[in-house]
């Protein structure tokens, strides 16, 4: 019985080491990155959000949506979500060398 309960409690270890392996290198660190990009001025269009921009962004910068549009709100000190047309932006662009 013993047997049965250190293999069970090792498999149970292997298994958390494991979920928190995955987890840890599938959660997006784009904050940080996102601050080594260029930056480029945009204006905002007619019903544009930053959701819509975040994704024209968000292959390029290799991002996730989420964190682009947290990037925007913050850099341009943005309350709330609310952006309107002819509103000039700062957006992260991924530099020539990158």
């Amino acid at each position: 019985m013993h047997t049965y309960v250190k293999r069970r409690g090792s498999m149970m270890i292997t298994a958390l080491i494991l979920a928190v392996f995955v987890l840890v290198t599938t959660i997006p660190v784009d904050g940080k990155q996102i601050e080594a990009y260029e930056y480029d001025t945009i204006v905002v269009s007619k019903g544009d959000t930053l959701w819509t921009i975040a994704s024209e962004l968000q292959e390029e910068l290799n991002a996730n949506k989420e964190s682009i549009v947290s990037w925007i709100a913050e850099y341009n000190e943005i309350e709330g979500a609310v952006i309107i047309a002819g509103q000039t932006l700062t957006v992260p662009v991924k530099g020539e060398n990158d």
